[in-house]
């Protein structure tokens, strides 16, 4: 007898391997390990600290508005003024700023800035 090409929507252990199939690739990019540095003009210290986190921020938002949102709000608390956070793919800039660093995750660009 052959086997049925379909998959039973019954099996829960054929959906868990399903899922961790596409979770786990996410999860292995998005580590803080993997964070890149591309361009800054900010001192060590606070580039440390921007790196750090945008560790904590992927560990505990994971999502590109929840990650900008929180890099944003700890920059302002820990550095004052007023910070500005873009994550995503795809996007083009040009910027006038005082302070600024680019960082890459995977394929997420992070610009995090103060003008």
């Amino acid at each position: 007898m052959r086997a049925s090409p379909w998959r039973s929507f019954e099996d829960p252990s054929s959906s868990l391997r399903e899922s961790r199939r596409w979770r786990d690739p996410l999860e292995k990019a998005l580590r803080p390990e993997n964070i890149q540095l591309r361009d800054t003009n900010m001192n060590e210290e606070k580039t440390n600290d921007a790196i750090f986190l945008l560790g904590r921020a992927i560990e505990e938002a994971g999502i590109e508005n929840q990650i900008a949102t929180f890099l944003k709000k700890k920059f302002d608390e820990k550095h004052g003024g007023s910070w500005q956070c873009i994550v995503g793919r795809n996007f083009g800039m040009h910027l006038d700023c005082i302070e600024f660093i680019h960082m890459y995750i995977s394929k997420i660009s992070i610009l995090l800035f103060r003008c």
